[in-house]
């Protein structure tokens, strides 16, 4: 008896193990699928031992004996996962003679059980979606064994409560997604058995022991979605979701690898995606300015190559390409004038910047400008919104001092540049400026 504890002992600590990680999938998908089946099965069981003598169940010339049906048996399964299931069941079984040698009698019995079920399919790495499963179960099991009549007393006795471990084994075969046919052959030893199978009380020597057989065929239904088919759903959405994340990494990867002005730097760290083409830029898409003047070399070469040199001496020897060029420069912002936090009048360093709109409004004198003030994000926006105006204002007043028409001029205030980063002290100092569109 203590083995046999012990191995039901085992079996539910491995089911336990085996189903941790579904109840808690379980638990945070929360599934709605119905993992109840209901079982109908009937057949033939046997009283093996406890008999009195001159009693018998079956005839000994026979092989396997003589199979009656003479048990039905009701039940249902839940199905905690695909490696264990839990069932129970109600059976009644009516125990006759099944030999003319032996004394008459009627005993009738009424079990109930509770067991667990292991897939061996999945134990072994077998197919889980194949039709064929093979099941073998261990439980308890709980019995009231009452004589109907026997040679010995014709009155009904009162009934012989009995308490048994149940070991069995269940191949089964799906014949539909919902419906299975099934074998069962199961052996019951019972610890607690006062009386035989034949209905008189069991001799002291039999110790409260028993033992009997079943072997039914049946039919299971399961109610709503098979749990094969769940977890074959939740492997398709999480495949689905696999890809998806997979495409929006891929797609932003993409996103990233973009260079819109082919300097060789991607969009996301470039912090000019308008150099022009074939410029020199550093590893944040800045084109080259070697002298510091503001002036990007390539816009400052063809200033010197083309149009004089950007102190104002200035050539006849322009064309309309070379115009398309200045004009790109200071329409594509590449020409600005730079200030320091909370301050309207501009950086020293940005004189050459303003000499490159002065020579450029001189050469064409029916040119006109919007100069365009932008802040950093430091301070309120309606503070921001002045300070931009007051630097294209300062910047416009220069021009005029310069010798431009203010008619030609016109101040404008963008407020706080959003297309940086704020949280970069460098990207900061790059929106405090003025930048020119020319109309």
């Amino acid at each position: 008896m203590r083995n046999h504890l012990s191995l039901l002992l085992l079996i539910l600590v491995a089911s336990t193990s085996f189903s941790q990680e579904i109840i808690d999938t379980a638990s945070t998908k929360k599934t709605k699928i119905n993992r109840w089946s209901l079982d109908f099965s009937f057949g033939s069981s046997r009283g093996i031992r406890p008999y009195n003598d001159g009693y018998y169940s079956t005839v000994n010339d026979k092989f396997l004996g003589e199979l009656s049906l003479n048990s039905v048996t009701i039940g249902a399964r839940y199905y905690l996962n695909k490696y264990v299931t839990f069932k129970s069941d109600l059976a009644f079984d009516r125990f006759i003679p099944g030999s003319d040698r032996s004394f008459d009698f009627d005993v009738a019995q009424f079990r109930w059980s509770i067991q667990t079920m292991l897939n061996i399919n999945m134990l072994f790495g077998l197919d889980e979606f194949s039709r064929f499963k093979l099941q073998p179960h261990l439980g308890l099991n709980i019995a009231s064994l009452k004589t109907i009549k026997s040679s010995q007393n014709q009155i009904i006795g009162s009934p012989d409560y009995i308490i048994g471990l149940i070991l069995g084994l269940t191949p089964s075969y799906n014949v539909t997604k919902k419906t299975s046919l099934f074998l069962d052959v199961t052996i019951i030893n019972n610890f607690r058995q006062h009386h035989t199978w034949d209905g008189n009380v069991s001799d002291e020597k039999n110790n409260l022991t028993g033992q009997m057989s079943s072997f039914s065929l049946g039919i299971s239904y399961k109610l709503g979605k098979p749990i094969i088919n769940e977890e074959k759903e939740e492997l398709k959405k999480l495949d689905e979701a696999k890809n998806a994340e997979l495409e929006k990494r891929l797609s932003e990867l993409e996103s990233k690898l973009i260079d819109t002005d082919k300097d060789g730097v991607p969009d996301n760290i470039d912090l000019e995606n308008n150099s022009i083409e074939g410029a020199l830029v550093d590893s944040k898409g800045i084109m080259l300015d070697k002298n510091k003047n503001n002036i990007p070399d390539e816009v400052e070469k063809y200033l010197d190559l083309n149009k004089g040199n950007v102190n104002g001496n200035l050539s006849n020897n322009t064309t309309k390409s070379n115009d398309d060029i200045f004009k790109k420069a200071i329409d594509e912002g590449y020409i600005c004038i730079f200030f320091e936090t909370g301050k309207s009048v501009y950086k020293s360093s940005s004189n050459d910047s303003v000499n490159f709109i002065l020579t450029y409004l001189l050469t064409n004198p029916e040119a006109k400008m919007d100069l365009i003030g932008y802040t950093d994000e430091i301070g309120p926006n309606e503070f921001n919104k002045k300070l931009g105006l007051d630097r294209a204002n300062y910047v416009k007043e220069t021009l005029v001092k310069l010798g431009i028409e203010p008619y030609r001029l016109k101040a404008i205030s963008a407020g706080e540049d959003q297309t940086y980063d704020p949280s970069s002290p460098e990207t900061r100092s790059l929106v405090r400026k003025v930048i020119f569109r020319i109309k």
